[in-house]
């Protein structure tokens, strides 16, 4: 077997979800909003921001669902080569922007020193980061255990707390146990012989996702300690249900296309779902919470610990009902404009490389200076300019490096396929 039947490529290309791209663009604009948009004057999207994770969670049920419809008609665990190919074209962007977004916050904390920013709380309520970084060396000690496992991608299976030099960066980390391990375990979605099988299996998944917290909750009756929350959301092992349920729902797919009838109830998950966000009230962060002081308040507290999950099966009527190749759904047919969609490229850096252009900012300022920048306040304006530098910094890195660098990866790997491994070695060595 010398190449996937049909070619990997033709098929991204021919099964293409144009509204899904437009989509990623908008949780990843909610995503940095949550982290960076300032928090005066007050708004009515507040309650919004808060409820970030319900992006997160999208992002965690898309990636399965993209990777199933990609890769379940493919054998790619029949040969190492395969196999290698699968994980090289999977992951090799998102470590690379990972660790580029982890070595820039490094450095730009390694050369100020952190500060409380509670000594500076009149320059910092207006932002989502606790930190005054004042310009002189010594602020971050790189050469820690804690740094190491955080470069080692380690240290998210042993603390969860999302505090490496680059916080984002726990997404992608957790996220790699799933990608690793779905060419022996697309055999669950796949084993439905029926739609009816696979949507009892995506019920017992989304059980086994929101599962922990309830049994936690329902046993010490009262909500999630921080500590607790931190193993049921960050910790790797967490989000294998909400990565394969998403998997699940490509498979319902695949056994029963959806109609373009049923794209209004698609339309109607996502309203719902967003008025929601808007509605419900936001609980009052309790005194004796122990999570990081410097998020938004109200932020994983209380009954916000259960949205991204009880969230899913809004999200994943979604993906189901608009799935169709013709169309019926008004969310997607506004997610399909040109303008998301190109955009839609660039949301992995834009996610993992926000914080880095934040510090830089912060490192270059002067010393005792408020705001974003000496002069330069942190208002919606200065936060617009922020966004469109963000976006456009991702553009070039994308256009120039990360994607150049991608398509060489993914060109070598088309050899890869259906060589065992000394086939392989023999390659790479005639190659080299």
């Amino acid at each position: 077997m010398g190449q996937m039947e049909p070619p990997l490529e033709n098929k991204v290309q021919q099964d293409r979800m144009p509204h899904f791209d437009g989509a990623r663009t908008l949780f990843a604009m909610w995503i940095v909003c949550h982290h960076m948009a300032p928090r005066e004057p007050t708004s009515c999207l507040d309650a919004m921001l808060v409820r970030v994770d319900v992006g997160v969670e999208f992002f965690i049920l898309l990636s399965g669902f993209l990777t199933h419809h990609l890769y379940m008609g493919q054998d790619i665990s029949a040969t190492c080569g395969s196999l290698f190919a699968y994980f090289v074209r999977r992951v090799f962007r998102c470590l690379l922007a990972t660790y580029v977004g982890m070595v820039l916050c490094a450095l730009t904390q390694w050369s100020g020193t952190i500060t409380d920013a509670n000594k500076f709380s009149r320059a910092m309520t207006d932002t989502d980061t606790c930190f005054f970084l004042e310009s002189r060396l010594g602020g971050f000690d790189v050469c820690t255990l804690k740094t190491l496992s955080c470069f080692l991608l380690s240290k998210t299976w042993v603390d969860p707390t999302p505090n490496c030099p680059n916080m984002p960066s726990w997404f992608v980390v957790s996220l790699l146990p799933c990608w690793f391990l779905y060419p022996w375990m697309k055999f669950l979605p796949q084993a439905g012989s029926s739609a009816k099988h696979c949507m009892c299996l995506a019920f017992t998944l989304w059980c086994l996702a929101i599962g922990p917290q309830l049994c936690i909750l329902f046993w010490q009756r009262s909500w999630l300690k921080w500590n607790q929350l931190i193993f049921t959301w960050f910790w790797p092992p967490a989000l294998m249900p909400d990565f394969m349920l998403g998997c699940c729902i490509a498979s319902i797919v695949h056994h029963n296309p959806p109609r373009a009838e049923v794209g209004w109830i698609g339309d109607i998950a996502i309203v719902v779902l967003v008025c929601a966000c808007m509605v419900v009230p936001v609980p009052t962060t309790p005194e004796d919470w122990a999570g990081p002081d410097q998020w938004r308040p109200g932020h994983y507290v209380a009954w916000e610990q259960l949205f991204a999950r009880l969230s899913a099966p809004f999200l994943c009527t979604f993906l189901y009902c608009t799935a169709s190749q013709s169309g019926g759904s008004l969310t997607a047919s506004l997610l399909s404009h040109k303008t998301l969609v190109s955009l839609g490229r660039y949301t992995l850096e834009v996610y993992l490389l926000q914080m880095p252009l934040h510090d830089f900012f912060l490192w270059t300022r002067a010393p005792g200076a408020q705001g974003l920048w000496q002069g330069l306040p942190w208002t919606p304006e200065v936060f617009w300019f922020y966004l469109l530098l963000l976006w456009v910094s991702c553009v070039m890195f994308v256009e120039f490096l990360a994607e150049p660098l991608n398509r060489k990866i993914k060109d070598r790997s088309l050899n890869w396929v259906g060589k065992s491994l000394s086939q392989l070695c023999m390659l790479e060595h005639q190659q080299l």
